[in-house]
């Protein structure tokens, strides 16, 4: 298999092109003209913008399509930073394949340390022709220095006047994929957010924790009213920091529960006031009037089964009230107790939560995989107060679920 250096380059013979990234890290795609800098915000291919005219990505793969790029387009740069926020490419092996018709094609770039983002390879038109040339280089300064090489209109936080990102006060609070696209008064509070969140972590020695982060809403019929409100709208704008600091990919799986389980896109930051209009701006009817816990732990259950990590899952489960199978969602939670996830139920509708209220006293369990507490008043609970409440009880079911040494354990005090 042909392999590229720094600076090589290979012929293109079809169309057709994958290019597939093996490594820790996170990839993008920017199409660019034949100045190299993108016309405009719709030309950055990434998490939050999984697609463009002639390009799609897949984890971290993309598909392009030299034929379908938008008029104008002359390159395709491909474009890797390590998955884990704040790290660098220092100890890191990164692959780049490429693949077209013909033999495929490899490269590694070598010498990177400190830089957080690399180019890794582009490809390019060259009279009528598309070849592919290596390039591997990084970026100690990030994506303000990606931005400068290719007019990307991305801000670090120190580049945003108009919304400085405070000084951090507790340890491990760093920049937040996508929070460069959210609202000035949106990614302030996230910053300050955040920080509350990294104050409860170290106070329960938990600053190194990575996990997952699901929310479930209850879109139950007496749900109309908080919807209404915005209550659902402002409770997933503040566990949205939970996830920016404990989750590598910053984002949420989210379900809807009502008669039915329904599994709703991710919640991304870069995406979070979108989001937000969709899915609470109103109830959410797709998932029909009533409540089912049952189905909704199941189904999330299901998905965690089918999609393991070497990390726990945290379950934020909002809830109104008016459980319909006490023992049913019982026997559904006992059922899943030996699995790696934790179940947070939060009551936000003053009204009665039957079983729930009595989950921190089900005997006959191994692992204590689930919590309950109230908030009569979600706005008059401060934000320490809410994350304090929400990680009380995690830190003590991670540390007794998982054996010593376990990667889910590692960076934990």
């Amino acid at each position: 298999m042909p392999t590229l250096t720094e600076g090589g380059n290979a012929p293109l013979t079809s169309s057709s092109v994958r290019v597939s990234v093996a490594g820790p890290v996170d990839v993008t795609a920017l199409v660019l003209n034949a100045d190299g800098k993108v016309a405009g915000d719709d030309d950055m291919v990434f998490f939050n913008q999984p697609s463009a005219p002639g390009v799609r990505l897949d984890g971290t793969a993309l598909a392009i399509e030299l034929t379908g790029l938008r008029p104008g387009a002359d390159k395709v740069v491909v474009v890797a930073s390590p998955e884990a926020q704040g790290a660098t490419f220092a100890g890191t092996a990164v692959r780049l394949r490429v693949e077209a018709g013909g033999d495929p094609v490899e490269f590694s770039p070598s010498r990177l340390g400190s830089e957080t983002v690399v180019v890794l390879a582009e490809l390019y038109r060259r009279g009528g022709d598309w070849k592919v040339r290596a390039v591997g280089q990084g970026y100690a300064d990030g994506l303000a220095g990606l931005a400068t090489d290719f007019g990307v209109d991305v801000d670090e936080p120190a580049a945003a006047p108009a919304a400085p990102a405070p000084a951090p006060t507790a340890p491990g609070v760093s920049f937040t994929k996508g929070e460069e696209k959210l609202p000035a008064e949106m990614r302030e509070k996230l910053n300050l957010r955040k920080q509350q969140v990294a104050v409860v972590l170290t106070k329960h020695r938990m600053t190194g924790l990575r996990c997952r982060v699901v929310v479930v809403l209850d879109v139950s019929g007496s749900t109309s009213g908080l919807y209404r409100r915005g209550v659902f709208s402002r409770a997933v704008e503040r566990v949205a920091p939970v996830a920016a600091q404990v989750d590598d990919g910053a984002e949420m799986q989210a379900w809807a529960m009502g008669g039915q389980a329904e599994q709703l896109e991710d919640i991304t930051i870069g995406t979070l006031p979108q989001w937000i209009e969709r899915y609470t701006a109103k109830r959410y009817t797709g998932a029909g009037g009533w409540n089912n816990e049952k189905a909704a732990i199941e189904d999330v259950a299901g998905y965690v089964a089918r999609n393991p990590l070497d990390i726990p899952t945290l379950v934020l489960f909002f809830h109104d009230g008016g459980v319909t199978d006490n023992g049913g969602t019982e026997r559904a939670l006992r059922a899943v107790e030996g699995e790696p996830v934790f179940w947070q139920f939060i009551g936000i509708g003053r009204s009665d939560y039957g079983v729930l209220e009595k989950l921190d006293t089900l005997r006959g369990r191994t692992h204590d995989n689930t919590g309950f507490f109230a908030l009569d008043d979600l706005d008059r609970v401060s934000d320490a107060e809410l994350y304090d409440r929400i990680l009380q009880e995690f830190p003590s079911w991670v540390r007794s679920y998982y054996p010593p040494g376990a990667p889910a354990l590692q960076g934990l005090s």
